[in-house]
């Protein structure tokens, strides 16, 4: 893999090190000033051509908790944010909604995990996991949905997970015709996540773990990221489940510097992150970034 000789000779410390105290700072503040003043985040800074009243958002406020916890930052006004998470629950239906939105599999882990995140009880949002047994019938459910039950307790999940890993397993049957790829990077990473995050006990043995983690590792691209089969650019999303899967595998990426230059090209000026490089600032990105930059410093840190 290569990175630009310009950006190496202007920007070495810039495209390869870990990001500095000052850079962290910067992004906290962004996330900060993205809170409502009666709870919740926003996704991104408002629009000042636009007059319409920012609107809080469920995946924003779990995102922003989640970033800041990896940041080393505490979550200010942590009731208010908790009460808006559980304006979000619906107790009649047990799914979670953006405001204004109907429930569905994916918001409602994204609910549970920022129920968890903002230590709310688990009887106050009880019906949360019978929605998702309920309702998640395909492999992007059941991925998702393997989210929120981590964040619930896999050994307290009240429901058995015997039918998910049905649908996994024939999610992988139908994707892989033979041995996996390494164009099949984003594929392989979501199974392996999808199947650690519901058995965390799961040993392999060395070789074991070297044959799972080949395609993700030769999977990365000359960019230092991973992307969708057919696509040349990576993405920070694909990026983010794959490197997932090789956090719960223990493994570390080929080339970190590389990893770490890509996610440096999502970074702007006001500290936050966008999802493309170029773009404006989301808590999506910022989410992305911030957590895959963590699992790296935790990779270096367990080197040594």
């Amino acid at each position: 893999m290569r990175t630009s000789f310009a950006l190496v000779f202007l920007f070495p410390s810039f495209v390869f090190a870990q990001p500095t105290a000052a850079q962290k700072k910067e992004t906290i503040k962004w996330v900060t000033e993205l809170q409502d003043p009666k709870g919740g985040f926003y996704l991104a800074p408002q629009d000042p051509n636009i007059d319409a009243v920012p609107r809080p958002s469920l995946r924003a406020t779990s995102s922003a908790a989640r970033a800041l916890k990896y940041l080393g930052a505490d979550i200010p006004n942590k009731d208010k944010h908790a009460a808006f998470v559980l304006k979000c629950y619906d107790p009649m239906t047990g799914g979670f909604a953006e405001p204004g939105g109907k429930p569905d599999v994916a918001i409602t882990s994204v609910g549970v995990m920022a129920a968890t995140e903002f230590g709310i009880p688990h009887e106050k949002y009880a019906k949360a996991m019978g929605y998702l047994k309920d309702n998640a019938k395909t492999f992007e459910e059941v991925r998702i949905g393997a989210a929120g039950v981590e964040a619930w307790g896999v050994k307290d999940c009240p429901f058995k997970l015997d039918s998910w890993f049905e649908i996994a397993g024939n999610y992988g049957r139908d994707t892989f015709k033979g041995a996996p790829g390494a164009e099949q990077a984003r594929e392989v990473g979501s199974l392996l996540a999808f199947n650690l995050r519901l058995k965390p006990d799961e040993k392999f043995e060395p070789g074991n773990r070297a044959v799972v983690a080949a395609p993700l590792l030769t999977g990365q691209r000359a960019d230092g990221g991973w992307g969708k089969k057919g696509e040349k650019a990576s993405d920070i999303e694909t990026t983010y489940r794959v490197m997932r899967a090789l956090m719960l595998l223990k493994e570390k990426p080929k080339d970190v510097k590389e990893l770490r230059a890509f996610i440096n090209t999502h970074r702007n000026k006001d500290g936050g992150f966008a999802t493309k490089p170029g773009d404006k600032s989301s808590m999506g990105g910022v989410y992305y970034c911030t957590i895959i930059s963590k699992w790296l410093d935790d990779m270096d840190a367990a080197k040594k």
